[in-house]
């Protein structure tokens, strides 16, 4: 608008200066000049050019069209129509200790501190909207979409405990996202990507969090030590009870028999023996369990000479000499 107004101050001077052509200073001459400024501007308010990446509106006489241009290339408008324009490609809000952290609480009242990085791009389509409330770019990021920022970053993580907050990344960016969507979306703001980073938790509440990971580590290693130990306990009794099952068949005739048992939570086929009592076992002493025994002892006295007397089922135990091997008669 400002171009055409010049331009027709420009040709009323013109105008003047041809009705000046009988002047004796012959002022007609130079109406041209003021001609010729007076058709650049009006050609040149009439044309605009468009990098990609850019939108524009006209607005003519303060009433703002209904339709964006964001076409790349040179458009054609009326010289009276002002055109206003608009970075539509992705851009970033940075709130960190440059550009001023998010400070809030969580759930259970912890305060919470963070960086977060937003990229977003502006929806041609609601260039025409949002000229109407706001009357340039800067205008609109200042109050509409910082504030939005700033109200959904803080309002996000208490919905978090402390003790979770960290370890829920990805968890709060989805929530920063869609809060921001919500209430910026029908502006024309389209969330690219959010990425929270650096959470910190109160001095006091970090301290008093580390003290109850180390107990939660603490109790875990506990907890590993009494498996182990249930394991082993486990592998004695099943060791005891074989040997006893061996006793009983060797020195009391017992029988064993198949039986199907839960173990670790499947069905397996075991070998269970059945228990004699004492007042029935057989033969107590019968050769076999003389000879386990017999064989036990040797191994167990193995630098010892062993002297077993002819008729007689005692056994005698000399030291052996040294540098001589254990005998046996």
């Amino acid at each position: 608008m400002f171009a055409l107004v010049l331009a027709l101050a420009l040709a009323a001077v013109g105008l003047v200066l041809v009705r000046l052509k009988d002047h004796p200073k012959k002022l007609g001459r130079y109406a041209l000049i003021p001609f010729g400024l007076a058709v650049f501007l009006v050609a040149s308010a009439c044309c605009y050019r468009l990098d990609a990446g850019e939108a524009a509106v006209t607005k003519t006489f303060g009433t703002v069209s209904d339709e964006a241009v964001s076409a790349t290339g040179i458009h054609l408008k009326a010289p009276w129509q002002d055109l206003i324009t608009f970075d539509i490609r992705n851009q970033t809000i940075s709130l960190d200790e440059d550009g001023g952290r998010v400070a809030t609480v969580t759930s259970d009242n912890a305060t919470v501190a963070y960086d977060v990085t937003i990229r977003y791009s502006l929806n041609p389509g609601k260039l025409p909207e949002i000229i109407r409330q706001y009357p340039d770019q800067e205008t609109f990021i200042a109050r509409a979409v910082l504030p939005g920022v700033s109200s959904v970053t803080r309002d996000a993580p208490t919905t978090f405990a402390a003790a979770a907050v960290r370890q829920s990344r990805g968890e709060l960016a989805q929530r920063i996202t869609e809060g921001l969507e919500k209430r910026l979306g029908e502006v024309g703001v389209t969330v690219e990507q959010v990425d929270p980073r650096a959470i910190t938790l109160d001095q006091n509440v970090q301290a008093n969090y580390d003290k109850v990971q180390s107990s939660l580590a603490n109790a875990e290693a506990a907890k590993a030590d009494l498996q182990t130990a249930l394991a082993k306990a486990e592998i004695t009794k099943t060791e005891a009870q074989a040997t006893s099952d061996a006793d009983q068949i060797i020195r009391c005739g017992a029988t064993s028999t198949q039986v199907r048992e839960i173990i670790n939570g499947k069905e397996v086929t075991a070998v269970k023996v059945v228990p004699v009592s004492s007042d029935k076992c057989q033969n107590r002493l019968n050769e076999q369990v003389l000879m386990s025994k017999y064989i036990d002892m040797l191994k167990e006295h193995g630098d010892s000479l062993v002297v077993v007397p002819q008729g007689t089922q005692n056994l005698l135990q000399l030291p052996a000499v040294p540098g001589s091997a254990a005998r046996s008669r």
